[in-house]
């Protein structure tokens, strides 16, 4: 059984060769992660194989960053919100490699997720956690993890910050 580590995505890492299988989220991962790194406009954490050596391959990855949102009537989010927008984090991106397929990662760095959007709530505030799923399919992958749609017809879905429970986590090498 192989180790990881949970890293920030850096030019050792081996962007070029990752392949999910969605072209999409293999094609943000080559060519615009480390740019919106660089701006500030998201994180994007890579999950490697400790003792990789550079270019590190990316077993899987997921970019958070944050958003103001008008939840009001989401499901399960706190009752009387302010009327404006409020803030929450998103779950912007979440790969696997093909390779890795069958082995768990995605839950995985939705444990890690989970756990970096808890701490950043308990540190800055926050409704929760938000995603908005590709397709039906994926809808049915976020639900296993507590995730709820925010309409019947949405793809977008969302996990109240009393739910975030840290659950398994990833050793950060930050």
């Amino acid at each position: 059984m192989s180790s990881y580590a949970l890293e920030i995505v850096a030019e050792c890492h081996d962007r070029a060769g990752f392949a999910s299988g969605l072209e999409s989220v293999d094609r943000y991962l080559r060519e615009a992660a480390r740019g919106h790194l660089e701006k500030g406009i998201s994180v994007t954490r890579v999950l490697v194989e400790v003792g990789g050596t550079p270019p590190k391959q990316v077993v899987g990855y997921f970019t958070l960053s944050n958003i103001a949102v008008e939840a009001g009537d989401w499901p399960g989010v706190a009752k009387r919100l302010p009327k404006q927008a409020v803030s929450a984090v998103l779950l912007g991106r979440l790969a696997v490699a093909k390779a890795a397929h069958g082995r768990e990662i995605g839950s995985m760095l939705v444990a890690s997720a989970r756990q970096l959007t808890r701490e950043t709530i308990l540190r800055t505030g926050g409704i929760g956690m938000v995603v908005d799923a590709a397709n039906e399919h994926v809808v049915g992958f976020y639900t296993r993890f507590g995730f709820r749609r925010v309409s019947a017809a949405s793809l977008r879905m969302f996990l109240p910050s009393a739910s975030l429970e840290t659950g398994a986590v990833i050793p950060k090498d930050e």
